[in-house]
């Protein structure tokens, strides 16, 4: 019994050594005078310059915790003088006890201003490519286990610049944010909400959300299952679910449900024109629910359910996957007034026109029933339209001849 006192009471004062030694660090070492130390470690690790820019504070309690000012990421030779990465603010903080035994456990890691700026040349190559140092990794050694209490960034901009097709990419006023991250465990209350910019989108782009509560993964990253999520681009609204495998071969399914939104509001938001009807309210408010699946490319959706104005709609959609793959539809509605959604007969008014080659490139063909239908003062009653979109536009399609017996 005196031999586990003592050892106990030597234990006890081996800790507050410790602690003792990390508070006279922190209250008497001053962190700057390790700057330059700092960004030869990192450009070791990483390859890359890195310049710490602000000044750098050191906390203790309840985290042994590392503040930073302003700092800047390096870019890879070739890509100009530009950061590949700055920020205004980072802080992390590490319990210190598991530190010493090889185990991150990380406080909440929170950096606010950051700026991600990646690149891909017409060549194939990319800014990001090289990270990692020269030195090879030693296949004997042992990760270290990490556990972050959570990540925080605020007022960020991420930018993808890809010169082989070419496109630019841009989501400015990111913030991000999740709960406990720790290997095998599900990631949970994990917020994404920016300002998304493409070519072609208006200048002052399109606000989006998503929220995913819980997201399961293994650690080889090969399937997911997201039992709920909800996601908001301009005025479009959904919730939803997903899961299946990952990997070369994706296999995915899932539900989708959308608010009542207006289609031509969200065409317009995305600069693109909506197509000009006789009734200026047609093509005004949509919504849908239903099911769909994602194996390796092809596509499908059934059932489903969709409201276009005053008229409902129940059907089913697949396009398959390869080369110029077709997507077949078919659409069964209840009432629905054709007059309004005819172009206008001004002369003057331009037709609507697809917005982009990739979307003429798409081929659909199906059948849309109606229970009733009206044009002008023509009231029909058992109609099936025959549709077909091509690189000549939408127009209807012959019925098919019936064989010969």
């Amino acid at each position: 019994m005196r031999l586990l006192k003592w050892v106990s009471l030597g234990l006890g004062a081996l800790v507050a050594l410790v602690v003792l030694g990390v508070l006279v660090v922190v209250w008497l070492v001053d962190p700057n005078s390790f700057k330059s130390n700092i960004e030869a470690a990192i450009k070791d690790a990483t390859g890359r310059e890195v310049t710490l820019v602000g000044d750098i504070k050191l906390g203790f309690f309840p985290w042994l915790a590392l503040r930073t000012g302003e700092g800047r990421f390096g870019n890879a030779p070739g890509f100009g003088p530009e950061a590949m990465v700055s920020w205004k603010s980072a802080q992390l903080g590490a319990k210190l006890v598991p530190l010493l035994r090889g185990k991150l456990v990380a406080d909440r890691v929170s950096i606010d201003g950051a700026d991600l700026r990646l690149v891909r040349r017409a060549d194939g190559t990319a800014n990001w490519q090289g990270i990692g140092g020269k030195e090879p990794a030693d296949p004997a050694s042992k990760p270290m286990e990490i556990h972050i209490d959570g990540i925080e960034l605020t007022g960020s901009r991420v930018s993808f610049v890809d010169e082989t097709v070419p496109r630019h990419v841009e989501v400015t006023g990111l913030d991000l944010t999740t709960d406990e991250i720790s290997p095998g465990q599900p990631f949970t209350g994990t917020r994404v909400a920016g300002v998304l910019h493409l070519d072609g989108f208006p200048i002052q782009g399109v606000p989006f959300k998503l929220e995913v509560p819980r997201v399961e993964m293994p650690a080889d990253f090969a399937s997911v299952q997201a039992k709920e999520f909800s996601v908001v681009f301009g005025g479009f609204e959904a919730e939803g679910g997903a899961g299946g495998a990952l990997g070369e071969h994706p296999k995915l399914a899932g539900r989708i449900g959308s608010n009542s939104f207006d289609p031509r509001a969200l065409l317009n938001s995305v600069g693109v024109a909506p197509p000009k009807t006789t009734d200026a309210q047609a093509f005004g408010k949509l919504q849908f629910q239903g099911s769909w699946s994602f194996d390796d490319g092809a596509i499908g959706i059934e059932p489903f359910t969709l409201m276009l104005d005053d008229t409902h709609f129940s059907g089913s959609f697949h396009r398959g996957s390869g080369n110029a793959p077709v997507g077949e539809f078919a659409l069964k509605g209840d009432e629905l007034n054709i007059s309004r959604y005819v172009p206008p007969t001004d002369p003057a008014s331009e037709p609507f026109v697809l917005p982009t080659a990739m979307l003429k490139a798409l081929l659909f063909r199906g059948t849309v029933e109606l229970e009733r239908a009206t044009l002008d003062d023509i009231d029909m009653k058992g109609v099936t339209l025959r549709l077909l979109l091509d690189e000549q536009g939408l127009r209807s399609e012959p019925k098919p001849a019936k064989a010969a017996p």
